[in-house]
């Protein structure tokens, strides 16, 4: 009896894997021509499309006879094609898109127009915590040499998902929203605003990073801190670089040399490194003497620097160049994928794009080139 469950047991892992696996699929291109595999290397949509972009919420944008549409898993078309002249991704349940009259839309997955946008609309972007960010043509002016002097450019602005228009068209430059917040410029300063359009940091930074593990590097001028998600200052700007954060830990420059401090911007592991990269499963890259090695958090080396160039743990591996080519190193820095390609990606979802003799590829774990073609 036990030895049956066990075969059952097996049979239905064997089946959820395999439901897991297809139901992730990848863009590949084949003579030309577009489709999707999924991460055994099995081709479930077949490459028809003259172009395929990654699927987002379970549907993808492609173009048939230089015509964009969006299909599902199925391949079934959502929204067809000779209805728009651009479709951007699904981002909660929304794609803008552009007809051929250049009246500007968001529409939902049945292909139903949701929001219809004003005709001053240029450009519209994926929700993101139910904001978006659109923006509007400009003639900007200055004053050169005694004289105005205007020239074409953009402003910003963020609607919500009825289509209500949260801010103005009043920022020089915007961004999605992440963690609720969205980097904004006016001039020359970057400030944040939140999901309500209101200015939680006005602008005063001379940059602001991206949000990683709920902290964002400043640039305060002539030195670097870090705020957390909450708007609030953590690190004073006092070094002369940071890194984002990555396990709890950001690489910072000092005199020329690179460390990494934690989130009350303490030093744990001293400026001794010639350049580093954000922890990953437990290790980070970092060069010294002209070769790349990993390091653990205290600083010490747990895998040489023989390497001439490293990248970042994934699922076990991790990309690293060595005599003009790529391969892939596991947790010990063992040899996992032989050094053969021209580049190499990180894993995610159990495979890796990689460049192989001029092509564009993926491969899985055990180094199979993908997709596997009968």
């Amino acid at each position: 009896m036990k030895k049956i469950y066990l075969i059952v047991l097996a049979l239905l892992c064997s089946y959820c894997f395999n439901a897991i696996a297809q139901n992730k699929l990848f863009p590949i291109e084949i003579k030309g021509k577009w489709g999707y595999m999924d991460s055994l290397g099995k081709m479930q949509i077949p490459a028809q499309y003259d172009y395929a972009d990654d699927f987002s919420e379970d549907f993808a944008v492609v173009a048939l006879n230089r015509m964009p549409c969006i299909i599902d898993l199925q391949a079934k078309r959502v929204v067809d094609t000779g209805l728009y002249q651009y479709i951007g991704r699904v981002s909660e349940g929304l794609a803008a898109v552009t007809d051929y009259q250049w009246k500007r839309f968001y529409v939902n997955t049945r292909g139903a127009v949701v929001i219809t946008l004003p005709a001053e609309v240029y450009e519209a972007r994926p929700f993101n915590n139910g904001v978006a960010v659109v923006s509007k043509a400009t003639d900007i002016h200055e004053t050169k040499f005694g004289r105005d002097i205007a020239t074409f450019g953009y402003l910003f602005g963020y609607i919500d998902n009825t289509g209500k228009m949260l801010t103005g068209f009043i920022y020089d430059d915007a961004d999605d929203m992440q963690s609720g917040l969205s980097r904004m410029k006016k001039g020359t300063k970057f400030g944040l605003v939140n999901t309500k359009g209101e200015e939680v940091i006005k602008p005063q930074y001379n940059n602001i990073g991206i949000f990683s593990e709920g902290f964002a590097v400043v640039d305060a001028g002539d030195s670097y801190g870090a705020i957390n998600n909450k708007a609030e200052e953590i690190i004073k700007p006092k070094f002369e670089f940071i890194y984002p954060f990555s396990q709890g830990l950001a690489g910072f420059w000092q005199k020329g040399k690179y460390g990494f401090i934690d989130a009350a911007g303490e030093v744990k592991v001293q400026p001794l490194f010639d350049a580093v990269k954000p922890f990953s499963e437990g290790k980070a890259a970092a060069k010294k003497d002209g070769k790349w090695g990993f390091i653990d958090s205290k600083g010490n080396w747990v895998i040489r620097n023989v390497f001439d160039e490293a990248g970042m743990f994934a699922q076990g591996l991790c990309a690293v160049l060595y005599k003009r080519k790529w391969g892939y190193i596991d947790a010990t820095g063992q040899t996992a994928i032989p050094f053969d390609f021209d580049a190499a990606g990180s894993f995610h979802d159990g495979i890796a794009d990689v460049l192989y003799k001029d092509i564009s590829l993926y491969i899985d774990k055990r180094g199979r080139i993908l997709p596997i073609l009968k």
